[in-house]
């Protein structure tokens, strides 16, 4: 890894952006920090019961809060290569930028082993090789990268209607054998057969990961394509109207697509793809009106130190957990109060705890990279 500072062209939107997708993904299930599970309670049982499906990432059909981040994250990881892989034509040669990729995306993956595989374990009989989002963002990181530096755009955009049209033929035309079920269900369908076929004991109990490739690869072209809009000659306040305007082509595109087929994240379906680029495109287009047009960016330094390092945080939320340390400052607080209220008072605290870790690596300019 290098550790880098911030460079001048560094759009604040973005990192807030992928700071924001960050800070879902920490208070949802990682770190301990599940912030907004534990504030559902603190309402009483009722209103928690009803919120619980926000924070479930069962089989289902439409959209929850759980699930929007992960295709966020994959999409801010698209929307900044056009620029950083224009800087990186401006100092270097093509064959150093290459096996930058390549070396990159390796050690993506790895870290994607030890966050979802819990490779440090050491444990290899069964462990799960491709089901975190880092393996998924090194996939589509080399092929991404490739068609940004060799692809023109219109090329770029025909190939994301490709996969993503492609996806949705693999599942209407091609049958299952020995299958005689619905072709989404969440017992068997196309995705959990490849991964059976391809994986072996590799992989957990109804997996989906491997066929969904070509989906994750769209999400981040999408992201890609995006990337074009806010880093191209138009003017600021005419990317924000472009974004709007793409961002709501494709929900509504994502929507009726999903007539046909549904949006369903277990398998990463071709709506569920522009539906999620689409919000993240509006949410795109409201921090950048904000922050690098108007200039109103305070409010988003919370996200913009999750979003300047990113990957370590993540990595950091897999391997511990921040609750044992928060409460070595709340512990006599929490033990005065009740169980629902504890539970929120130490989630706040690991996760303030995250957060000033990170503002530490922010106030020394440390951005440490892959």
């Amino acid at each position: 890894m290098e550790q880098k500072s911030a460079p001048d062209n560094r759009l604040v939107s973005i990192d807030a952006l992928r700071g924001f997708a960050m800070f879902l993904i920490l208070a949802i299930d990682i770190g301990g920090a599940p912030i907004l599970q534990t504030f559902t309670k603190l309402w009483g049982e009722p209103f928690a019961a009803a919120a619980s499906t926000q924070f479930s990432y069962g089989f289902a059909e439409g959209l929850r809060l759980c699930f929007i981040a992960m295709p966020m994250f994959l999409f801010v990881v698209g929307l900044t290569m056009p620029l950083s892989l224009r800087n990186r034509r401006m100092v270097t040669d093509m064959k150093t930028i290459h096996l930058h990729i390549i070396k990159r995306s390796v050690i993506l993956f790895l870290l994607g082993l030890i966050a979802g595989g819990h490779l440090l374990s050491l444990k290899f009989g069964h462990m799960p090789v491709y089901n975190n989002v880092l393996e998924y963002i090194s996939i589509g990181y080399l092929v991404c990268a490739m068609l940004v530096l060799h692809a023109s755009m219109r090329t770029q955009c025909i190939l994301a209607g490709a996969l993503l049209v492609g996806y949705w033929a693999l599942f209407m035309f091609v049958p299952v054998p020995g299958w005689q079920g619905e072709r989404y269900s969440g017992q068997m369908n196309l995705g959990i057969y490849v991964d059976n076929m391809v994986l072996g004991p590799f992989h957990k109990q109804g997996s989906w990961q491997v066929l969904a490739t070509i989906s994750f690869v769209a999400n981040m072209l999408l992201g890609v394509l995006v990337g074009h809009i806010v880093t191209g000659q138009r003017k600021k306040e005419e990317k924000v109207k472009v974004l709007l305007l793409w961002g709501l082509v494709m929900v509504a595109v994502g929507v009726v697509w999903g007539f046909w087929f549904p949006i369903i994240r277990s398998l990463w379906t071709s709506s569920f793809v522009l539906v999620t680029c689409g919000l993240t495109t509006l949410l795109l287009a409201a921090f950048f009106q904000l922050i690098d047009v108007m200039g109103r960016g305070r409010w988003a330094f919370f996200f913009v130190v999750f979003g300047a390092n990113s990957i370590a945080i993540y990595m950091m939320a897999h391997l511990f957990d921040f609750r044992l340390i928060g409460n070595v400052f709340v512990g006599g607080v929490c033990s005065l109060c009740p169980a629902n209220v504890q539970a929120f008072i130490q989630a706040m605290a690991a996760m303030t705890v995250m957060w000033l870790l990170m503002y530490f690596l922010y106030r020394k300019k440390t951005f440490i990279k892959i």
